[in-house]
């Protein structure tokens, strides 16, 4: 039983029931608040307001049975999730589901949707959250998770694990590189080469008015990124991009890095491209080996990405 109590009428403090020993700070925050926003927990650990047994914690701190979590806000203070809207879109209805059972489920997300909770991103709209609700209550201390990321602006291929047993070990598959991402990217000018490799490190930058950004940096992580020329255009063409490490932005900062940014891509290359509205980039292709089997998928390119390619093609496509 997990007991909440309001300490000199300052704070909020819950002790750690034997059951949820182990399990993240966050997620156990969720299943004790679930009527408060994730993007309000996190600002409140982001912030410093959460501590265990009086030490400051991060969201991924493991939780010992017994302990004691303050949250430096009154019960009453607690920010709390707007009902949901009469008629308001569940997951299924704005989701694409490639592959569903009892350990994955498999997505093709929309452009425009957040995967995970943040600053300015309304509460029940992130696929993460959409998951949840579909999925409904689970008895079991770990709540679906993301497998990977993918930033709002792109589409496609996005895997959940329904379990912690394949939640790592799809994570395994990714670091050792037997998983197989492509992606699809429309970009400015048209490669010399049909093809080509880029090996460059990048930096994460944050930056308070654009938010954080990759840079090609030699200080940086080691970043690899494959690419050929499945069709060209007049002045663009279109990429089959293969990723082997999963760094933020990378597609679109080692694209720019070349002179070849993605169409659409305001904070990495020109500005938007006439009628799109977001970065020409898609995870159209997942290969991924699991329990024995390979999971071979594969998320149609949107119809705004194909209505781009029609009028660039002079509506010979």
């Amino acid at each position: 039983m997990n007991i909440v109590t309001e300490t000199a009428g300052i704070a909020t403090e819950f002790q750690v029931a034997e059951g949820d020993a182990g399990q993240r700070l966050d997620r156990y925050l969720r299943k004790v608040l679930p009527s408060v926003p994730l993007s309000h927990i996190f600002q409140l650990v982001r912030k410093g307001r959460v501590r265990i047994d009086g030490a400051r914690a991060e969201g991924s701190s493991r939780l010992p049975a017994g302990a004691t979590i303050t949250l430096g806000v009154r019960p009453g203070e607690l920010q709390t999730a707007a009902p949901a809207r009469p008629g308001a879109s569940s997951l299924r209805d704005k989701v694409g589901i490639l592959h569903e059972d009892d350990s994955l489920l498999i997505l093709d997300k929309p452009a425009g949707m957040a995967v995970h909770p943040g600053t300015g991103t309304p509460p029940g709209t992130t696929l993460i959250e959409r998951v949840w609700a579909d999925l409904g209550d689970n008895p079991s201390v770990f709540q679906p998770a993301l497998a990977h990321r993918l930033d709002r602006g792109t589409s496609g291929i996005v895997v959940v694990a329904r379990t912690r047993p394949a939640l790592l070990e799809v994570q395994d598959r990714l670091r050792d590189g037997s998983v197989i991402k492509e992606y699809l990217a429309l970009v400015e000018g048209i490669p010399r080469k049909g093809s080509g490799v880029i090996r460059s490190k990048l930096e994460r930058v944050d930056s308070r008015s654009g938010g954080a950004k990759s840079l090609v940096d030699e200080r940086g992580v080691e970043a690899e990124t494959r690419w050929k020329i499945l069709e060209t255009f007049a002045s663009h063409a279109l990429l089959e991009v293969r990723i082997l490490t999963g760094r933020m932005h990378q597609i679109r900062a080692h694209l720019a890095s070349i002179g070849h940014p993605i169409v659409g891509d305001d904070r990495y290359g020109q500005a938007a491209h006439p009628g799109l509205k977001r970065p020409f980039l898609h995870a159209a292709h997942l290969s991924l080996p699991f329990r024995g089997r390979v999971l071979d998928l594969r998320a149609p390119l949107p119809p705004e990405l194909e209505g781009v390619l029609q009028r660039i093609s002079g509506g010979t496509r």
